[in-house]
């Protein structure tokens, strides 16, 4: 079992940016991370990472990966008070990954499964389908 530590990985600008995601707690099998840099925790990045073992209804381990990214509201100083209002959040971008992996899958197995996902979200075709909104034909 991995001891809970910083999550440093780089956004998508043309100048990669390392974003560091700190740990911010443990609940239950749910372990949470957010990158602070921002300043304004309503619009705080977060990774949530969690493992459930098998049980006697499921004999899947199951992984899964949550990154929420929000975007905050664009703000105007034009208020009849000069004061600028408080930030809000406009939308969130979500990412979900599950891994479903067998009680008697194999450590090779479980490779094979984490490289081709990572694969797959470097191919053209996913990049356009997430980066470009653009459908496969």
């Amino acid at each position: 079992m991995p001891a809970i530590g910083n999550i440093v990985i780089n956004d998508g600008a043309a100048t990669p940016v390392a974003h560091t995601f700190a740990p911010v707690t443990i609940t239950g099998p749910i372990a949470s991370f957010a990158d602070r840099s921002g300043g304004i925790s309503v619009g705080y990045p977060v990774i949530s990472a969690s493992l459930t073992a098998p049980s006697k209804t499921s004999r899947l381990y199951k992984a899964r990966l949550k990154l929420v990214l929000p975007v905050l509201e664009t703000i105007s100083n034009s208020t009849m008070s000069g004061i600028a209002p408080a930030p809000t959040k406009a939308y969130d971008l979500t990412a979900d990954m599950t891994f479903l992996m067998p009680e008697r899958s194999t450590l090779q197995n479980r490779k094979d499964i984490l490289a081709l996902a990572k694969n797959l979200l470097a191919d053209a075709v996913v990049t356009a389908l997430v980066q470009n909104n653009e459908t496969i034909y």
